[in-house]
């Protein structure tokens, strides 16, 4: 009887075991791989919403003329705090805190940003500076990582 080939409980178990650990394995690094794809996918989404923001915002601090009439805070209605720079050109930037959208001139420009505001002022050279301190989602750029835009 020792010398007949076949399937033994003891290789059943193995093989069964083997495969519970080599499915485990599987399940872990599909976790991980989804895991780093959702954020990178939300990542991205957050920077394409600043970039989309400084695509017009650049072309009117670039220019030529072109000067910031006033940059402010105010609070609407509901208590929510709205910050806006307006622009020689007729250009006004407005973020409402309540809604979370960047309008520029009344239209919509960039939804679900948690913050964007305006800093007029200069700079130790007595240049003209705009510094928006911009958050959407993982994308922080306030306080040291603001942006910083010279007119």
């Amino acid at each position: 009887m020792r010398g007949e080939k076949g399937i033994t409980t003891a290789s059943i178990i193995v093989y069964v075991i083997v495969a519970i650990v080599v499915v485990s394995l599987l399940s872990v690094v599909t976790g991980y791989f989804r895991h780093t794809m959702l954020t990178n996918l939300r990542e991205d989404r957050n920077n394409s919403k600043y970039i989309e923001f400084a695509s017009y915002f650049v072309q009117d601090i670039e220019q030529q003329g072109n000067e910031v009439l006033t940059a402010k805070e105010m609070e609407d209605a509901q208590g929510d705090k709205i910050y806006y720079i307006q622009f020689s050109n007729g250009n006004i930037y407005e973020y409402s805190q309540g809604n979370k959208i960047i309008y520029r001139n009344q239209i919509p420009i960039c939804e679900d940003v948690d913050l964007c505001q305006f800093i007029y002022g200069k700079d130790k050279f007595e240049r003209k500076t705009v510094t928006v301190y911009f958050k959407a989602g993982d994308f922080v750029r306030v306080n040291d990582n603001a942006i910083t835009f010279y007119m």
